[in-house]
């Protein structure tokens, strides 16, 4: 496979328990699928009773449906030969196709890129209204979000990180906190400069001018020949989280072996070993440099850590750091453990994670709904709403303009507003149709005109919370979007019933 194309693509094949041909497709899918194309191709079966958004999203009417790269390619009762044909094709195809849209990603990860080093060495805010900093609990509410949803998700961030580490601003950086890196060009020796220099990016910044906030600080373990172990406290993707069972910090893990490789010039992996989410007090990584190519098995990942009711237990962790973000807010005690450096993130290291999953692997874009969606049906905040409920005196369900009223409170409330996930929210009149349009969205402010949106989470998000307080089933479309080069994003609802 090509260097640029550094994930599986996508194979989503729709089932449901009651289709007598889906077994069979499936089978022949999974069967040609590891005899011909294991190192590049990822199957995901979607059940479409559990599943009915994705379904509905995808428009697929008939089962079994096989998707690659957002197209249908197989639908019904098919043969062996007529299977193996067709993925052959469209296998090939998309391989071609992601070369031809890499530089775009490239481009959009460098635009990215340069606003956070002009936000944090030039003080030239990208979100002049609200500033560019986010609450690490909205961070890791995306996250987790996904890891949850999908046993692909951890190898898609890390890669995201590894893109990022290799062409973002990361390199200048590390060399302007540890300048021993430039003028180092033994092998070993450059090795260890490049780690120390990693112990800076992860550490408190704040008194040389580069208050990125990405952790409290970090330390070397453990350094010998092409192996090091470096420890980081307080990492904005897992700092104060619960007992989660396994890793959360995959894109930093990426990005660390993105800016090794671009800063030695060798290959690198980085493993999470240690982590909060698995129980310890910080986040500890392995890293392996080689001359020789090493690869990351995405396997190593996905068999170490099983839990039984998996998505169920992720939303008890979600909840939890939900909860917790409000806390933060109204109570003095660090439930978050930063210590001296506060609950802030920059947000573009969120932006870079989301962008890059989403021109990546298309269908992130619907977990990013589903995700949003569990979190505006789910997460807290709920008692908000129903306080301004009866302020209003409305009676339950409410109508879509008492919706959008009442949501326009909440998402003015105080605590809603210190996360810095956004600036503003109106709710626009355009004729007999509503709309809700956000400014200085977290998840695309600043980003480059890519020709897609960015913000499927905050879409799946409204429409949960939409849905509760209708009680009608809805689907929340982004129509505007600064990755489409709008400046502000835009969010279009409908109600399956209508």
């Amino acid at each position: 496979m090509s260097e640029d194309i550094n994930v599986p693509i996508r194979m989503l094949v729709f089932t449901s328990p009651d289709c007598y041909a889906c077994p069979n497709v499936e089978r022949i899918v999974h069967k040609l699928v590891g005899t011909y194309y294991s190192d590049m191709c990822h199957i995901s079966t979607v059940n479409v009773l559990e599943n009915p958004k994705i379904a509905e999203k995808y428009h697929v009417m008939h089962l079994p449906t096989v998707m690659i790269d957002d197209e249908i390619v197989l639908q019904g009762l098919v043969t062996e030969s007529d299977i193996r044909d067709l993925l052959w094709q469209r296998v090939t195809g998309s391989i071609m196709s992601r070369v031809k849209t890499f530089d775009t990603r490239k481009e959009t990860l460098l635009t990215i890129s340069k606003n956070s080093f002009d936000s944090i060495m030039n003080e030239e805010f990208i979100r002049p209204n609200i500033g560019d900093y986010i609450h690490v609990g909205v961070m890791q509410q995306m996250m987790v979000s996904l890891i949850a949803l999908d046993s692909l998700v951890p190898h898609l961030l890390y890669q995201a990180g590894r893109d990022v580490g290799l062409y973002g601003v990361g390199t200048y950086l590390m060399i302007t906190l540890n300048p021993n890196i430039g003028t180092e060009f033994r092998a070993k020796e450059r090795f260890e400069e490049v780690i120390k220099g990693l112990v800076k990016y992860f550490s408190d910044n704040e008194s040389i001018n580069i208050p990125m906030k990405l952790a409290e600080s970090a330390e070397i373990i453990k350094i010998e020949n092409d192996l090091a172990v470096l420890r980081i406290y307080g990492l904005a993707s897992a700092c104060g989280a619960p007992f989660v069972g396994e890793p959360l910090c995959h894109f930093s893990a990426g990005e660390m072996a993105g800016l090794i490789e671009a800063l030695t010039g060798r290959n690198a992996v980085v493993h999470e070993t240690k982590c909060i989410g698995t129980g310890h007090e910080f986040c500890e990584f392995e890293i392996q440099v080689s001359d020789e190519r090493i690869t990351r098995n995405i396997a190593e990942y996905q068999e170490q850590y099983v839990i039984e009711d998996r998505n169920q237990h992720f939303q008890g962790i979600l909840h939890d750091i939900s909860t917790r973000l409000h806390e933060s807010f109204i109570s003095p005690k660090d439930v978050f453990n930063r210590g001296n450096i506060g609950n802030e993130v920059h947000f573009t290291k969120l932006q870079q994670a989301i962008v890059n999953l989403k021109m990546t692997d298309p269908f992130s874009g619907s977990l990013l709904y589903a995700a949003g969606m569990q979190l505006g049906i789910f997460g807290p905040g709920r008692d908000i709403l129903q306080r301004y409920l009866e302020d209003e005196n409305y009676s339950w369900p409410l109508n879509l303009k008492q919706t959008l009223y009442v949501l326009n409170k909440f998402f003015h409330f105080g605590m809603i507003q210190a996360a810095k996930e956004r600036a503003d929210v109106a709710i626009i009149e355009e004729g007999d149709e509503l709309k809700i349009r956000v400014f200085e969205c977290a998840m695309s402010s600043g980003a480059k005109n890519s020709g897609t949106t960015f913000c499927d989470f905050m879409a799946g998000y409204l429409a949960g919370r939409i849905q509760i307080l209708t009680s009608r089933d809805c689907v929340v479309t982004e129509t505007k979007c600064h990755g489409l080069g709008d400046k502000y994003c835009e969010f279009e609802i409908s109600f399956v019933d209508e």
